[in-house]
């Protein structure tokens, strides 16, 4: 069903200053795959700050922090985060896709977002609740989170469909430097490893409010309930596919936590944060442009922007995961001290090469979803998650260096399988080339 014809969504198209009649022209220019000039490079630029700043620049504050807060502390800090952390991912993941997807926002998709957020955020807070202090109170600090973000994630889904990456990149730097400021004065005042938590609740607030304020969205009608179960399957299918794929490091953070103490858990999240950095310097901006560059195309013009986002992938991440795998002891000396160093760098060069796995996937990722076959994204990364899972078990029980090689022995293992299937899936049907 095409939802743009419902009328579920109430945005009056008439007016003449309606963002989709001003940017209609510019949007079709950005989404073409022959796009060059300005329009091409701007979209690129844009799209990488808006990548370093909302990872960058997270974990640059991160890193400072962890020079004065303990293993434990930034282990216990790790350990409260990681399921906020898998619920914002899957948000904005999930619930962003099918509004891209779908071409634009509904009443339907907004009260479906909120809904999510408040019931996620108050099983948060429950859990939280349940666990020891040193974890559970700062996790029941921020569990509203979740409610924040789904009340502004279609405004995002909006910004990003459109391509607006100036106002998305402008925003998220904005709101990321007032929380690091915040967060940064809170640690000088020896908040500890709450200062973490304060950059956390700043940041989704002031990112949801710049949202909306950018994109105000609200509901034109009560949505029904068969509007809502129109979105279910492909949002449920979406959600689970980036639930799966982003549940593996938040997971094996609270599995390390759990059976190896908070020290292991911190030296675990040192490494996953400069895991983070690299990807958005190197891989994100180019992550966050293909779904709606894809999203449309025929089948053979899909393949040659596949090919040439493959090309790029590709190009980068050959060289950078390799180069910070080699250097990363001395790299960490100057990020984190050198006692936090000696913890974490043995555990980079598997942290890199789950990088280096991810990183070549990413663009098969987004052409399989602009095509449809998001059940195949979704039994991918159902797989690397328990694959993942399955080989980290014996390493839990004695070594944390054991335990994060499990990370790309099963990304390796998987994609095998995964490269193949999507190649009959996406290769050119005989009765095209014959056509040729």
């Amino acid at each position: 069903m095409d939802l743009r014809r419902t009328g579920l969504y109430r945005l009056d198209r008439r007016r003449p200053d309606h963002p989709h009649r001003r940017r209609s022209a510019a949007d079709a220019r950005l989404r073409s795959p022959g796009t060059a000039g300005p329009t091409g490079m701007s979209t690129t630029f844009w799209s990488a700050v808006l990548q370093w700043s909302r990872l960058g620049v997270n974990a640059g504050l991160f890193l400072v922090a962890a020079r004065y807060l303990s293993l434990a502390e930034i282990g216990a800090f790790a350990t409260a985060f990681a399921p906020v952390r898998l619920v914002q991912g899957t948000l904005r993941a999930g619930l962003g896709d099918i509004a891209i997807l779908r071409a634009e926002p509904q009443d339907a998709l907004i009260a479906l977002s909120a809904a999510v957020g408040l019931i996620a955020g108050l099983a948060l807070a429950v859990t939280g609740l349940m666990l020891p202090p040193s974890v559970g109170t700062m996790m029941a600090v921020l569990s509203p989170i979740p409610l924040i973000q789904g009340l502004a994630q279609p405004s995002e889904a909006h910004l990003r469909r459109t391509l607006r990456l100036r106002a998305l990149a402008l925003r998220t730097l904005a709101a990321q430097t007032a929380a690091a400021a915040v967060a940064l004065l809170a640690l000088a005042q020896g908040a500890g490893p709450w200062s973490l938590a304060v950059f956390a609740l700043a940041n989704t607030a002031l990112t949801a409010a710049l949202s909306l304020w950018l994109a105000p969205i609200r509901l034109g009608t009560c949505p029904k309930r068969g509007e809502i179960r129109a979105l279910l399957p492909d949002a449920l299918r979406l959600s689970l596919r980036d639930l799966a794929g982003n549940a593996t490091l938040p997971l094996l953070q609270l599995a390390v936590g759990a059976c190896l103490g908070l020290p292991a858990a911190g030296a675990f999240q040192i490494a996953s944060r400069v895991l983070g950095l690299i990807d958005a310097l190197a891989i994100a901006p180019l992550r966050y442009v293909a779904l709606p560059r894809f999203t449309g195309l025929q089948p053979r013009a899909l393949r040659g922007a596949l090919a040439r986002n493959l090309r790029q992938s590709a190009g980068i991440a050959c060289i950078v995961y390799p180069a910070v795998a080699v250097a990363a002891p001395d790299l960490l000396v100057v990020a984190v001290g050198s006692e936090h160093a000696e913890a974490a760098a043995p555990l980079m060069p598997a942290f890199c090469l789950a990088g280096l796995l991810a990183a070549l996937a990413m663009p098969l990722n987004q052409a399989l979803s602009a095509s449809g076959h998001i059940r195949l994204t979704l039994n991918r990364n159902l797989a690397t998650l328990v694959l993942t899972l399955t080989l980290a078990l014996p390493g839990l029980s004695h070594s944390l260096t054991a335990t994060v090689w499990a990370l790309p022995g099963a990304s390796s293992l998987v994609l095998i399988w995964y490269l193949k299937t999507a190649h009959r899936l996406l290769r050119p049907d005989p009765r095209e080339l014959a056509a040729e």
